[in-house]
């Protein structure tokens, strides 16, 4: 091996890559006529860098391939995230109460109290017959209701109270609905309740008690 193979074989990489001096490249050139070991040694290098169109083409399908599936993955998790969201919303709409607005479902209207065999009854009917459920509290003589106020004093109650209550899902609803359905729901017996002398609707959302029923005095 001549000197001058050894700094043609220097310059092959660089002829191989397209990056060397014009210079450069005509001495690879003319020397490669002559000299089969650096053409082969060039042809060796060429096939190490060389790219097959077909491989290349199957590389970048692979690629769009991956990146598909990894963008459905994605998008499966965003929409399960979505879905799960949207349904731990509804549990809590759906198991979560309310007190059903005065106005809307015309409370006063539809809510009364009767008293029959010795005992008192809630009446509920029309729109306010939405309702799912009872909560009862009981005032002071100061005013305070048992559950809402701290200085509520069990020593001196004085009514009894009820709060119709509904799911947060129903409250979302722009019309009442209307029902014929008549509810009626047993209290308690007037005689065990003496020192109850007034039974009434607590509106909790603003703190204010609509009498329903009253002790007569000879009672």
């Amino acid at each position: 091996m001549s000197k001058n193979c050894n700094m043609i074989k220097d310059l092959l990489p660089l002829y191989a890559d397209d990056v060397c001096s014009e210079e450069s490249r005509k001495a690879v050139e003319e020397h490669i006529k002559e000299c089969s070991d650096c053409k082969n040694e060039l042809e060796k290098l060429r096939k190490n860098v060389s790219v097959s169109p077909q491989k290349d083409a199957e590389v970048l399908k692979r690629i769009k391939s991956r990146l598909r599936i990894e963008k459905l993955i994605v998008g499966i998790i965003s929409v399960l995230a979505i879905c799960g969201a949207l349904f731990l919303g509804l549990i809590y709409l759906i198991n979560t109460d309310k007190s059903m607005d005065m106005e809307k479902y015309k409370i006063i209207d539809n809510v009364s109290v009767t008293e029959h065999d010795g005992a008192l009854w809630l009446n509920v009917k029309g729109a306010a017959s939405s309702f799912v459920s009872l909560s009862p509290t009981i005032s002071d003589t100061d005013g305070n209701h048992m559950g809402y106020d701290k200085g509520f004093d069990r020593e001196k109650k004085n009514g009894f109270g009820v709060t119709l209550k509904q799911r947060k899902i129903d409250s979302f609803e722009f019309y009442p609905r209307a029902s014929s359905k008549c509810f009626e729901q047993k209290l308690f017996d007037i005689g065990e309740k003496e020192d109850i002398v007034k039974l009434f609707y607590y509106d909790d959302v603003n703190n204010k008690e609509y009498v329903l029923w009253e002790r007569d005095s000879n009672d």
